[in-house]
């Protein structure tokens, strides 16, 4: 998945919108965002970052189309999917 991608299916959601990261079949909270020229990684942490975060951060990025990754630990994971969970008012990242 690419970082353009995750921001076009998440572009009609609330502003409040938390975002979890799903890792070896647990639910962590997506907590950090790092912005390379070549990547975008994703790392998992106490507190979940809204949409409005995560749209702030990239709001003025050139070149959205590159991949985005999940680093836990040493490992870096691919994404593959969204599931937008309206009654809670999140988004899980498999």
């Amino acid at each position: 998945m690419r970082l353009t991608d995750l921001l076009q299916l998440t572009n009609d959601l609330n502003a409040q919108t938390t975002f979890y990261l799903t890792i070896e079949q647990k639910v962590l909270p997506l907590a950090r965002l790092k912005i390379t020229a070549s990547e975008c990684l994703l790392y998992p942490g106490q507190t979940p970052m809204t949409k409005a975060k995560i749209f702030h951060l990239v709001k003025h990025m050139h070149g959205r189309s590159i991949p985005l990754w999940v680093q836990n630990g040493n490992k870096r994971l691919p994404l593959y999917g969204v599931q937008i969970l309206l009654e809670t008012n999140s988004v899980r990242l498999t």
